[in-house]
Formats: C-alpha cells, sequence, structure tokens
C-alpha cells in the first residue's frame, strides 16, 4: 500500500500543469490578466510592468495573446497580492502591446528557465487520478451568479470553460464529475463535461460561459471550496 501511495502521489505531480514548487518544472497558466492603470512611481519602466502572486520578483515569464500569437517576455517586479481570479497584473501599456480585448484579457503565462533563451522587455508576434477524485475538497458548494457588477459589454464570441482538474484514466475524470453533481447547487451540475484530449489525458471542465462575471462567479466558488489550482480555457 505504501507504494501505491506514492506512486499515486507520482501521478498527481505529472498531471498538475501548475509546478511552480518542483525544479523540474516551469510555472504556467492560462487565464484572465489584471490590467492595472496605476503603476507604482518606483517603477522605473512604466510602460512594462508585470506583478505576480506567486512567482517572485526577477522570475522570466512569457505572457502571451493566444488569439494573435503576440507575446512579451521580460521578468516580474513585484509579488504582490490581488484577486486570487486573475493569473497575473500587468500594465496597460503591456495590454496594447499584445492587442488584448480589454473586457475579456485572457493569457497564457510560461515561466522562462534560466538556461533557456530569454528576450527581455519586447512584443513579439509568433504564429494520482482516483485518489484525486477520491479526496477532492466536495463540501456543499453554493455556486450562484450575484455579482452586482456592472457587466462589461461583450466584444468577443468566444466562450471560455473552468478547467477543474486533470486526469489520465476517464474513471478518475467521471468519479469526480459524479461527486461534484451530488453537491453542486441550483442547476449548475449541467455545465460539468469531460474533454478527451487523448486516450490517456481526459479534462474535468465547468463551463461554457459567455460572460466574465458569471465566469468569475462560479470560479470563485470553487477556489473557495478548496480547488486552487484551476485554469480557465478557450473553448474551440
Amino acid at each position: 500500500m505504501r507504494f501505491n501511495f506514492f506512486f499515486l502521489l507520482f501521478l498527481c505531480s505529472c498531471a498538475n500543469s501548475n509546478n511552480y514548487g518542483n525544479n523540474n518544472f516551469s510555472y504556467s497558466a492560462s487565464g484572465f490578466a489584471y490590467i492595472e492603470k496605476n503603476i507604482p512611481a518606483n517603477i522605473k519602466d512604466k510602460k512594462i510592468y508585470i506583478s505576480h502572486n506567486k512567482l517572485i520578483r526577477g522570475t522570466k515569464i512569457r505572457i502571451t495573446n493566444p488569439d494573435n500569437g503576440k507575446f512579451i517576455e521580460t521578468t516580474v517586479d513585484k509579488k504582490i497580492k490581488y484577486d486570487f481570479f486573475f493569473k497575473v497584473l500587468i500594465s496597460l501599456d503591456v495590454a496594447n502591446e499584445l492587442e488584448l480585448d480589454t473586457s475579456f484579457p485572457y493569457v497564457k503565462i510560461n515561466e522562462i528557465k534560466k538556461n533557456k533563451s530569454f528576450i527581455a522587455k519586447k512584443a513579439i508576434t509568433e504564429n494520482v487520478e482516483k485518489k484525486i477524485a477520491n479526496t477532492a475538497p466536495v463540501e456543499k458548494i453554493n455556486i450562484s451568479n450575484l455579482s452586482k457588477e456592472k457587466k462589461i459589454k461583450k466584444t468577443t464570441s468566444r466562450s471560455y470553460s473552468i478547467l477543474v482538474a486533470e486526469f489520465y484514466n476517464l474513471e478518475s475524470a467521471q468519479l469526480l464529475k459524479k461527486r461534484l453533481i451530488t453537491v453542486l447547487e441550483n442547476s449548475n451540475y449541467q455545465m460539468i463535461y469531460i474533454n478527451k484530449k487523448s486516450d490517456k489525458s481526459y479534462e474535468l471542465l465547468m463551463g461554457p460561459y459567455n460572460t466574465i462575471n458569471k465566469l468569475k462567479n462560479d470560479y470563485t466558488s470553487l477556489y473557495n471550496s478548496n480547488f486552487e489550482d484551476l485554469d480557465i480555457k478557450i473553448n474551440d
């Protein structure tokens, strides 16, 4: 049993996309950027400003706009706390360089290891398993769309989904889906689905979402129920 337990832990580590605590992996995440218009006065280069809530100052990263392939490679200016829904904090100039849709500023973030090529501050265009399912936090989750924020004007026809977890086998994905369905309130259980990427890769997702407010509400509810390694992906 000891062998099986540690083997499951090994599988979990392989399936986790956010391996920022492991020297063998680079941090990566997909989701929305928070666009900061008021840059701190002590930052020398006010046009290119990046902050992160997990990566320390000086970490080399690439931020990509998957819609057009544009990316920027720079370093994290500061590690700070911000709304966990967002994957990175960037200046308005960075958003403009990447030509982000400010209503849906979806980006991909990748840490650049020191032994890899690095281009500083320049925008470039470039075309476990069952154990996780059984021990995942599934206390009563109340997901509702009660946001009082003013709705953002929709400027894109894309839809998005919350990536809850990834598995190597379908049975594990189905098990966690079943457990989530039993605890979700309202009709949100109908939004849970499994995407088969290959015979050994399955994604458990929740969606689709066409408004950022509804997506953020459900993301927050899952996060507060200890589903912390959540990503957001664009639906094909």
